[in-house]
């Protein structure tokens, strides 16, 4: 597993030697204790949207499923 160096984005410091795969990018702060998530090293699942539209051609207006990602 790979390890990394990291800024903290709230006070600056350098944290070294983290393992942010294993921790899907959260890390701890050694210097100021902050909770902070590394967007760069998140990993992300795609969600299908459904939006719900009604049909206004329709007399008995039926309400329609539009699968969008």
């Amino acid at each position: 597993m790979k390890s990394y160096d990291l800024r903290c984005p709230i006070c600056g410091a350098v944290n070294r030697g983290l393992y942010l795969e294993e921790t899907d990018g959260w890390m701890e702060c050694e210097k100021c204790g902050n909770v902070t998530q590394s967007m760069e090293h998140r990993q992300t699942v795609l969600i299908p949207l459904i939006l719900k539209t009604q049909s206004r051609s329709d007399n008995n207006k039926v309400d329609r499923l539009a699968v969008g990602m």
